[in-house]
């Protein structure tokens, strides 16, 4: 497995998912990112380089290399910005495009109150660099910052950027910006794909930054970020509640499922 350098900012919803990550894996509600095993049926182990997708074995990992390192490398800022979204067809990169913006805006609503597209109130919160206007204003910005930042493949032109749009406006398509996002269906709609939701997370904040207000320039802010959720754990615990939630219900419906050990030939 080849290394790459330290290239761009590593991003704050990175270290989020990092800290929701741990403690899932810690509750056996994690799963093989090749074969899909449960880790209540099977001994997992973390990737050393993201820290966010698990394997039951090495050979599984060598397996799902290929596929694994573009979303490895992004998770730590390595390598090219653009390799990412270069290594998906071209359909698929409109879809991550719009589902990163959905996402984030589901997001911003539920956690932030920050609220634009299609929960835009009608008043615009200073200092983001959100949209003043309705679900397509706000997208449109969306794609006016990805356009200048270097993740987008070079083969993207304005025709794609005008197939991307009218793509999200479409109200009959799994894409449009006008239905909120189902994250718990985004796996499913990605090919089984596990690390698919931070991946998007991580595409809208290199465009828009963790606060919308704009992407980092280096790692401080990151850095800075790290030492304060380290420093504040009732922060942290905020942050991951929807996780904890979910596997605490997971917990009592199937409960003696997790009391089982995994076999010996599987550690």
């Amino acid at each position: 497995m080849t290394t790459n350098k330290k290239t761009f900012p590593i991003c704050g919803v990175t270290y989020v998912s990092q800290i929701e990550h741990e403690y899932l894996h810690s509750k056996k509600l994690s799963v093989c990112a090749n074969c899909l095993a449960l880790g209540f049926q099977k001994s997992l182990r973390r990737c050393n380089g993201c820290q966010l997708v698990d394997y039951c074995s090495k050979d599984c990992q060598k397996t799902h290399w290929p596929k694994h390192k573009p979303f490895c490398n992004l998770v730590q800022g390595k390598g090219s910005p653009d390799a990412y979204l270069s290594s998906k067809d071209h359909d698929e990169v409109l879809r991550i495009i719009i589902d990163a913006y959905r996402l984030r805006v589901e997001t911003d609503h539920e956690s932030r109150e920050e609220d634009h597209g299609i929960y835009y109130p009608g008043k615009p919160i200073d200092g983001l660099v959100w949209a003043k206007g309705d679900a397509i204003d706000d997208f449109q910005r969306f794609l006016d910052l990805i356009e200048g930042t270097d993740i987008l493949p070079k083969w993207w032109r304005f025709e794609d950027r005008m197939e991307c749009l009218l793509m999200a406006i479409d109200k009959e398509s799994p894409e449009s910006i006008f239905k909120p996002i189902n994250q718990a269906e985004l796996p499913t709609r990605y090919g089984g794909d596990t690390s698919i939701r931070v991946a998007l997370a991580i595409i809208a904040e290199m465009v828009v930054g963790y606060d919308g207000k704009g992407p980092a320039k280096d790692d401080t802010w990151f850095q800075g970020f790290q030492e304060f959720l380290d420093l504040h754990p009732e922060e942290r615990a905020r942050l991951i509640k929807p996780s904890v939630d979910m596997a605490e219900q997971i917990m009592k419906e199937h409960g003696t499922d997790f009391q089982q050990t995994p076999n010996a030939a599987d550690q």
